[in-house]
């Protein structure tokens, strides 16, 4: 059993954040079931009331992290609906949900495959897409043009932040303040 080991709550996420914290420490090829019920203090058959297999965990994974994602930037715009105003938030929200949560960043990007666009589901850049068709509609720009703003607007928010994931703990920043700065003064769209 591990020192740190799990007492109470729910099980499943906790295997999913440990899992996650273990993948990024460790590599996807080293983690198994086993080495994730030890890790968590729990028998080694724990796990396998919750994911079948690794690959069920990584899928468990992969919705884990989508799911609050979407939750973040549907949050984010509330108050301000699909105005220039919702989109510094946007891209706000989405960087700082990174900040806070790194291990997720490079997990949902470089490890579980995740693909948008025509025909693909992936809610967070769904909720995108349909928040800026709104905000273009709501600013006459031409049909030409939109396929060709959302992807740059989805390109500087993942830009921005895999810089700012490089940079946070050495620039000397709050980040919390410094990205919505940094959207408002940088975007095209809304000058």
């Amino acid at each position: 059993m591990s020192d740190t080991s799990y007492h109470h709550g729910d099980l499943r996420t906790a295997m999913i954040e440990k899992g996650i914290e273990m993948i990024n420490e460790q590599g996807v090829n080293t983690l198994s079931l086993r080495k994730l019920a030890a890790a968590c203090g729990v028998s080694h058959a724990a796990p396998y009331s919750h994911f079948a297999s690794k690959e069920d965990l990584f899928s468990a994974i992969k919705d884990y992290i989508t799911v609050q994602f979407a939750a973040a930037l549907k949050e984010s715009v509330k108050e301000t609906g699909e105005t220039p105003e919702g989109l510094v938030r946007l891209g706000s929200a989405y960087a700082l949900f990174f900040v806070k949560n790194p291990e997720y960043f490079r997990f949902i990007f470089s490890r579980s495959n995740i693909t948008a666009g025509e025909g693909r589901e992936y809610e967070p850049y769904d909720f995108f897409k349909e928040f800026m068709q709104k905000l273009l509609d709501k600013m006459n720009c031409p049909h030409e043009l939109r396929t060709k703003t959302m992807i740059a607007q989805w390109a500087m928010f993942h830009g921005l932040t895999a810089v700012v994931l490089m940079l946070r703990s050495n620039a000397g920043f709050e980040w919390d303040e410094i990205v919505p700065d940094i959207l408002s003064n940088n975007y095209l769209l809304i000058k």
